[in-house]
């Protein structure tokens, strides 16, 4: 194989090799990255082969539009406030996969929107792109054509000559409940669990039953009085419901993203507590007093708070409320492993 050297202008042929499933070298806002499109189906051994390195290893995903990341990752709050303040940029978010890419049998899906308009237009006219580094496994990345050239002559289609930054992207796990650095780069992570405090409101989902809605309704006030978004799935009266038809909505909302911690009612906590925990992903705490509310949140992570409407004040339901939201997960190592030894309880029952 002869590898072209390409310029900049070369954009119908630069586009007309990926969409043939070929691998261009690429000048991107970091480093020097080869471009192969996302959904050919030889792509990932392709790449793998080309870069001398395990198939399983994940490869980036790069988008032209913030709205595509939804298509492949499955995504929280959290992450949409991410995405919304770091991308375009220098820097790679990994995911928890919603869709399969072909050839790609990784759970998790590692994202990154460049800050290049060139680069951008390309992506748009070819789709998604998978561009891992332009170096062999181990190796230093290329900065420039001719130490691509020097990699990967004659095992390339073609390379484009230009200008690209001299740093990788900053890679942070997003996984898990915490943001975890993966790889060094221009954004440090302190400044990216900075941007999650203040990229918005935490939103709540409440839910309760007849017996609960008295101190939901209580509740749901003071929330927002605290700062809160809350959104309500109900119940709206007190005349009699059953509590999994308002509870489940509110948990399948939290397991999903789509509100970031949810407090539920019955007359007990019982039944809501049971229901929500139906839910994968859900780590519900039936609660009656302030120091349970908050061991909950330091040692299980719990994000749903359950609460009996008949069996605790509405004193003692607003104060445990409050430690409960305030209290953040204590991260202990040896918390982390059972919250992950749960979950793997759950994904076994799943199958």
């Amino acid at each position: 194989m002869k590898t072209l050297v390409l310029k900049k202008e070369d954009v119908t042929e630069i586009i007309s090799i990926l969409n043939q499933g070929g691998i261009v070298a690429l000048p991107t806002d970091t480093v020097y990255g080869l471009a192969m499109k996302a959904g050919h189906l030889e792509a990932i051994g392709k790449l793998a082969k080309v870069k001398n390195r395990p198939e399983s290893k994940p490869f980036i995903l790069m988008v032209s539009a913030k709205n595509q990341i939804s298509e492949y990752a499955s995504l929280k709050r959290r992450d949409q406030k991410l995405i919304k303040r770091w991308m375009p940029g220098a820097m790679t978010f990994i995911f928890n996969k919603k869709n399969a890419i072909n050839g790609d049998g990784n759970p998790t899906v590692a994202i990154r929107m460049p800050d290049d308009p060139w680069l951008i237009n390309i992506i748009r006219k070819t789709g998604p792109l998978y561009v891992p580094g332009a170096n062999l496994s181990g190796e230093k990345v290329a900065l420039t054509t001719d130490e691509v050239l020097h990699m990967f002559d004659g095992n390339i289609d073609a390379v484009v000559d230009g200008v690209c930054g001299e740093t990788k992207s900053t890679i942070i796990d997003a996984t898990g409940g915490k943001l975890v650095l993966v790889r060094e780069g221009p954004i440090g992570l302190k400044e990216v669990e900075t941007s999650v405090s203040e990229g918005g409101k935490m939103k709540i989902a409440l839910a309760a039953d007849h017996g609960g809605y008295v101190h939901k309704e209580l509740l749901k006030q003071k929330l927002i009085e605290w700062g809160y978004e809350v959104e309500d799935f109900g119940t709206q009266g007190e005349q009699s419901v059953d509590y999994s038809d308002y509870v489940y909505p509110a948990a399948k909302a939290v397991s999903e993203g789509r509100a970031d911690k949810g407090i539920i009612f019955c007359g007990t906590g019982i039944g809501a507590s049971i229901t929500a925990n139906k839910v994968n992903g859900i780590r519900c705490a039936l609660v009656n007093d302030v120091t349970v509310a908050e061991v909950t949140r330091l040692h299980n992570d719990s994000n749903v708070l359950a609460m009996g409407g008949r069996v605790i004040s509405e004193d003692t339901m607003l104060k445990i409320a409050s430690v409960w939201l305030s209290t953040p997960f204590s991260e202990d190592a040896r918390h982390q492993r059972r919250i992950s030894k749960i979950a793997e309880i759950e994904k076994a029952e799943d199958k």
